[in-house]
Parts: C-alpha cells; structure tokens; sequence
C-alpha cells in the first residue's frame, strides 16, 4: 500500500505499525433481552457498541464495512481509554463480539468494573449516555479517493482494524461532573481512582493538591521536569491531569 497520500496523518499504532485513528459519534444500547448476555447492570457490565458505519465522517471519508479484517483486533480485543496502551489502568474491558451485521461494525464490549475504577466510571458514563463516541484505529489497505463529483473524498474499501478505544474520560470534564450529580458514577468511584493514580505514580495526594494550587509539585517527580517529549513523561501527565480533575470534583461534590 502507498502511504505517501495519508502520511500526514499516519500514526503509531498498538503493534507499531502506521495507521489511522478516527473518532465517531456511535449507538449505544444495552444487550437485548433475547442476547447470550442478560440485561446489563453493574453486575454484568455490558453494552453493546455500533462503532463504525458508513456515514460520512468529519474528514469527509466513508469506511466501508464489509473491508474491515478483523483479525488482528480479535486476538487481543482489548478497549482502552484514549489509545493508551502498555498500562493496565487504561485497559477498560474486552470485545465480547466484534463483527459486522448489516453495514456497520457492531461490538460487544465488558466493562472490568471489578478490577479497575476507571473502568466502572467509563462503563457508568456510556450507559448514561454522558459519552457517546469511541475511536477506531485501522491500517487502509485499500481505497478510492473522491473528488468533485463525489460527496465523499476518500473511500476505505478494505482496512485493517487494530484498536477500538474510549474517548478520553478527562477530554470532557462535564461529563465526569454531570455523571456524577446523576448517579451514574459515584463519589466512592471517583476516590478509588484517585487512589490508585496516586500509587501508579508513586505520588501522595498533597502532591495532587499542591499542582492544582500552583505549587512546585510537577517538578519533584521523576520524568516531569523538562522530558516532555518522553514516553513516561508523557504518561505521567495524562495520569496528572486526570488526578487533578477528580481532586477538583471530589473538593466540590
């Protein structure tokens, strides 16, 4: 496949090889009574996913379902927050299910609310329709560009599916607040991942506080000086801007 026309686009993907990401606004529904699943709760996390159809995306683009190779995807079908991979506190659930039924690319996904807080939180926001998109990364391995006379500028007529992720739960911070004045995520959950950032970073919750505050917190943990650029730097910042907000919720809730 010639790269040259997406390289501008191209990024790394789960196995390193280049490909796309793309977020989409998907259906969300509970599995349906007659499913091999019985009806979704905080017991048996479940919720079925349409997370690619072939509507007209925001870059003008069509991806075709019936050219999604589901191999790769269904050896390790994990659903991560925000593409963030080689860290267990991102790893939400698996794909149940993953195929395609009737033009779109239709998921069955379970939430690890049992073993990880921020799995409970994104399994509480999904079901009370508070998020409502997920992103796909693929490798195009075929396709047919548009032009004038079509309403579309690329077509994906066959692509490779590596990666099915969560928006980022701190992307919307009102999200997180209005889940949690509805019930659907409880103050409990938001302090069980706060606590469990805190001992992936190896950091107290002052040092949370003081950051928020403006105070000297950022600079005396390893890797957060001036390696910005650096892989775990970089993961620390995401951790340190999701720590923040849930200070800031649980202060105010």
């Amino acid at each position: 496949m010639a790269h040259s026309e997406l390289s501008s686009r191209l990024v790394p993907l789960s196995d390193g090889r280049p490909g796309l990401r793309g977020g989409i606004h998907v259906e969300i529904r509970e599995p349906d009574a007659g499913s091999q699943e019985p009806e979704s709760s905080i017991q048996n996390p479940v919720l079925d996913f349409i997370s690619s159809d072939e509507t007209l995306d925001r870059c003008g683009e069509i991806i075709v379902a019936s050219g999604w190779n589901l191999y790769s995807y269904r050896r390790n079908p994990v659903f991560q927050n925000a593409h963030q991979y080689g860290d267990i506190i991102f790893t939400l659930g698996r794909a149940l299910l993953t195929e395609v039924r009737a033009g779109k690319l239709f998921q069955r996904v379970k939430f690890a609310t049992n073993v990880n807080p921020m799995a409970k939180i994104a399994y509480g926001l999904y079901r009370g329709k508070f998020l409502n998109a997920v992103s796909v990364g693929f490798i195009p391995l075929r396709w047919e560009n548009g032009g004038d006379s079509k309403a579309y500028s690329r077509k994906y007529l066959e692509q490779e599916l590596l990666e099915v992720s969560a928006v980022a739960i701190p992307a919307n911070p009102s999200a997180l607040a209005l889940g949690l004045k509805s019930g659907a995520v409880e103050k409990a959950d938001l302090s069980d991942l706060a606590d469990l950032i805190h001992q992936t970073l190896d950091i107290s919750e002052g040092a949370v506080v003081a950051a928020v505050e403006g105070g000297p917190a950022l600079a005396s943990v390893p890797g957060s000086s001036t390696q910005l650029q650096s892989p775990s730097a970089a993961r620390y910042a995401r951790l340190m801007s999701l720590a923040r907000q849930l200070h800031q919720l649980l202060k105010h809730s």
